[in-house]
C-alpha cells in the first residue's frame, strides 16, 4: 500500500518461473484489483438495499391490503344489510354513521399513500398564502375535539403569548401536520385519557418572521425507545397488542416530518412506554403586516361556525360536472342545504351558459377539472376573459379529485378563487362560501 493512502488496496500476486538456457528466472507480477473489489462491494451493498426495500414494499402492500379491505368490508357489508332494514330508521341511521366513518378512514389511507408518493418523487410544493394562525389552531382543535368526545378523553388547547396572528405559509400543510400528530394521540391514548395542545410564540431573530412552538402531549401507551429511532421512517409501526388493533399505513409521521422539513422547521418527540408521548414542533412564518387587525375572541370565532352552517341556504350555483352520478350527488347535497344548482356536463357547455347569465342569476361557480372537450382550467380562463362583465368578479371554486398542492396552485393560476377536493366535504364547502361571501 502506498505511503499516506488510507484506502485498503487489494493486490493479486503471480509468480512465473522461466528458464532461458543457463538462466533460471522468477518473474513476480502484481495486479491491483482494488477497483474490482470496490465494484463488487457496491453491488453487494446495492443488493442488500434492494432486498431491504423489497421486504419493506411487501410488508407495506400486506398492511395496505389489510387496512383497505377492512373499511371496504364494513362499507359493502353494511350496504347489503341496509337493503333489509329500509323500514327501520334507527338501524339505518346506525349503519349510515358506520359507513361514513369507514369511508373517511379509507380516504385517509389513500391520501397518505398519494402524499408519500409525491414527497418521494420530489413533486410536493408548499402553497404559500395568507392565513390566520389562531383560526387554524381553533379549527384543528374543533376537529380533534369531536374525536376525543367519542372516546371520553379530556382535550385542552392552550394558546398564549401570540403577538402575530396573521402570517404567510401553507395553511393546508400546517393543518395536516397537527391533525396527524393529534390523531395519533387520540388513537393511542386509552378512553378517559388526557391530551393537550399548547401553542406559544417564541422570540425570533428575523424581524419579518414569527416563531411558534407547538407541543402536543398525551398520557397514552407511549413508545419503546428502540422504536423512537424509526418513528419518522416510512411504513414504520410499533408492534404490540394495542397498536395492532389500530389501522393505518405507517406513513403519517414520515409525511409529517417531511412537511416540517419543507417548512424549515423542526420536530422532536419524547416518549416512555406506558406513560405517554410529547411532540414538539417549531415553525417560523413570515408576518403578514398588512392584514387587518383581527379582534375577534375565540368564542366569537366559534359562534361563526353557527353562521357558516346556514351559509348555503338560498345560494345558487352554476356547476360543471361530467360524471352523471357525481352530478346527482352534488345536486342532492346542495338542495339538502337549501341551495340550488344548474349542472353543465363539460367545459364548453359551462362557458357557453355563462355568457348568457344575468347579474343576479348565480352566486358562484363550482368547477370540475377533468372534463371532456374543455377542462376546468381552460373553462375558467375563458370565463375570466368573457365579454360578460361578471367574468371578472364571480367566485369560481375548483371541485375536483386533483388534490395535491400543485393542483391547488394550478387552479389558482387559472383564475379560481378556492379549491375543494373530492369527495366533497360539505363543511369545507360552507367555509369556502362564507369566506368568499365576506369578500
Amino acid at each position: 500500500m502506498p505511503v499516506g493512502s488510507s484506502a485498503a488496496k487489494m493486490f493479486q500476486k503471480t509468480i512465473h518461473h522461466v528458464v532461458r538456457g543457463d538462466e533460471d528466472i522468477l518473474i513476480f507480477e502484481f495486479a491491483d484489483h482494488t477497483h474490482e473489489q470496490e465494484i463488487r462491494k457496491n453491488i453487494e451493498d446495492a443488493l442488500e438495499i434492494a432486498k431491504s426495500a423489497n421486504a419493506a414494499k411487501s410488508s407495506f402492500l400486506s398492511n395496505m391490503s389489510h387496512d383497505i379491505r377492512t373499511p371496504m368490508n364494513v362499507i359493502t357489508g353494511l350496504s347489503k344489510l341496509m337493503e333489509h332494514e329500509l323500514d327501520n330508521p334507527a338501524k339505518m341511521q346506525e349503519y349510515i354513521g358506520k359507513i361514513q366513518t369507514s369511508s373517511s378512514h379509507l380516504l385517509g389511507l389513500i391520501n397518505d399513500v398519494l402524499d408519500m408518493s409525491k414527497i418521494e418523487s420530489g413533486e410536493t410544493r408548499l402553497n404559500i398564502e395568507k392565513f390566520n394562525l389562531i383560526h387554524q389552531i381553533e379549527e384543528i382543535s374543533m376537529l380533534i375535539r369531536q374525536q376525543t368526545v367519542e372516546h371520553g378523553q379530556q382535550f385542552d388547547t392552550y394558546i398564549s403569548d401570540i403577538e402575530h396572528k396573521n402570517v404567510e405559509g401553507d395553511a393546508l400543510r400546517v393543518r395536516q401536520v397537527f391533525l396527524n400528530i393529534l390523531g395519533n394521540a387520540v388513537k393511542y391514548t386509552p378512553d378517559g385519557g388526557k391530551i393537550s395542545f399548547t401553542v406559544t410564540e417564541e422570540p425570533c431573530f428575523a424581524e419579518s418572521c414569527a416563531k411558534y412552538r407547538f407541543v402536543i402531549t398525551d398520557n397514552g401507551i407511549g413508545m419503546k425507545q428502540d422504536y423512537m429511532e424509526h418513528i419518522f421512517e416510512p411504513f414504520s409501526r410499533q408492534e404490540n397488542s394495542v397498536t395492532n388493533r389500530v389501522q393505518g399505513t405507517g406513513l403519517g409521521m414520515a409525511i409529517t416530518k417531511n412537511i416540517v422539513d419543507m417548512m424549515g422547521g423542526t420536530i422532536h418527540v419524547d416518549s416512555a412506554e406506558g406513560k405517554g408521548s410529547s411532540f414538539e414542533v417549531i415553525l417560523e412564518f413570515r408576518i403578514e403586516r398588512e392584514a387587518e387587525q383581527d379582534t375577534r375572541t375565540l368564542s366569537e370565532y366559534a359562534n361563526n361556525e353557527t353562521i357558516e352552517n346556514e351559509i348555503l341556504k338560498g345560494k345558487r350555483f352554476l356547476c360543471a360536472e361530467d360524471n352523471e352520478l357525481n352530478a346527482e350527488i352534488l345536486r342532492a347535497l346542495l338542495e339538502m342545504e337549501g341551495a340550488s344548482c344548474e349542472i353543465c356536463t363539460n367545459g364548453v357547455e359551462i362557458v357557453e351558459r355563462f355568457t348568457e347569465i344575468g347579474p343576479d342569476e348565480f352566486d358562484m361557480i363550482l368547477m370540475d377539472v377533468q372534463m371532456p372537450l374543455m377542462n376546468g382550467y381552460e373553462a375558467t380562463r375563458a370565463i375570466r376573459r368573457s365579454k360578460n362583465p361578471l367574468g371578472k368578479s364571480i367566485p369560481i371554486v375548483a371541485m375536483t379529485a386533483n388534490a395535491f398542492a400543485d393542483d391547488i396552485q394550478q387552479s389558482m393560476d387559472a383564475g379560481m378563487n378556492e379549491h375543494i377536493s373530492k369527495p366533497m366535504d360539505l363543511q369545507r364547502l360552507k367555509k369556502v362560501v362564507a369566506k368568499l361571501v365576506q369578500k
